[in-house]
């Protein structure tokens, strides 16, 4: 069941949020409104991610690591890898 109060106290944040977006950087309200729900949708998979890690919440003795957690980790050295061989190469150039 959703908790209404919840839903609403959320929703007003987010309305918050992106009109300080809209009126200290210019952006278009929705434009704003869609980055905040962006933002806080990534820091909730990054929470839960980080919450299912050894010594996490989820998993505080480490023995019931989750298998996506080993793919998020080799995807996420891939990606910074690749940011790192780019900044390699501009640095060069």
């Amino acid at each position: 069941m959703v908790d209404i109060k919840l839903v609403a106290i959320s929703l007003l944040i987010i309305f918050i949020i992106a009109a300080g977006i809209n009126y200290f950087f210019g952006f278009s309200y929705w434009i704003a409104f869609a980055m905040a729900v962006g933002a806080i949708m990534i820091n909730g998979v990054i929470a839960t991610i980080e919450d299912d890690l050894p010594d996490g919440f989820n998993n505080p003795d480490g023995t019931d690591t989750p298998s996506y957690i080993n793919k998020i980790t080799w995807i996420i050295m891939g990606i910074l890898l690749l940011i790192v061989g780019i900044m390699v190469v501009f640095l060069i150039l």
